[in-house]
């Protein structure tokens, strides 16, 4: 389970869990090739509108997510993220 760990500078904190089966379905349907193609056209209107340059992916692969996550699993406990900002607020990732 993905924990993020948020503190506020005045002193409020509060945890969102993020359970592996909700990461899978998100990563499920970031590889959606639907979802890219709507993507890439957003990013080329927007491209010919402001005359600039982006680059977007194809596409990303299920099967080379699905071996992230299964990866990632082995490393529970590994802080991923900590940042502390001059307002004391703090956040920290942790699998």
């Amino acid at each position: 389970m993905l924990k993020v760990k948020v503190k506020l500078k005045d002193k409020r904190e509060f945890t969102v869990p993020l359970p592996y089966a909700l990461l899978h379905a998100g990563g499920w349907i970031a590889s959606s090739p639907l979802l890219w193609k709507f993507v890439n056209n957003k990013v080329i209107q927007k491209n010919i509108e402001e005359n600039a340059k982006s680059y977007i992916p194809a596409s990303i692969d299920r099967k080379e997510i699905k071996k992230l996550l299964k990866e990632i699993k082995r490393y529970r406990g590994l802080t991923i993220v900590e940042v502390k900002d001059k307002d004391g607020t703090e956040v920290v990732v942790r699998l």
